[in-house]
């Protein structure tokens, strides 16, 4: 028999970071996918909307964090 039912899952707050990076990541893929424009257009639009996400999620964890410690 296997040992499973005496392991525990750990979550790390280390390990859900990367959460809301893939949430948003499915968002804008999903997003534009739909769209009916050039690829040129659509992968400038990936990459802008990626850049602003990407700072938005990581000003705002900087301010819940700064919140905690505290």
């Amino acid at each position: 028999m296997s040992n499973l039912n005496n392991q525990r899952l750990i979550l790390n707050f280390n390990r859900l970071r990367i959460v809301p990076y893939i949430a948003i990541g499915c968002l804008i893929f999903y997003l534009n996918s739909n769209l009916d424009l050039n690829y040129i257009v659509k992968g400038y639009l990936v990459l802008m909307e990626s850049q602003l996400c990407i700072i938005l999620i990581y000003f705002l964890s900087a301010k819940f964090t700064s919140k905690g410690h505290k």
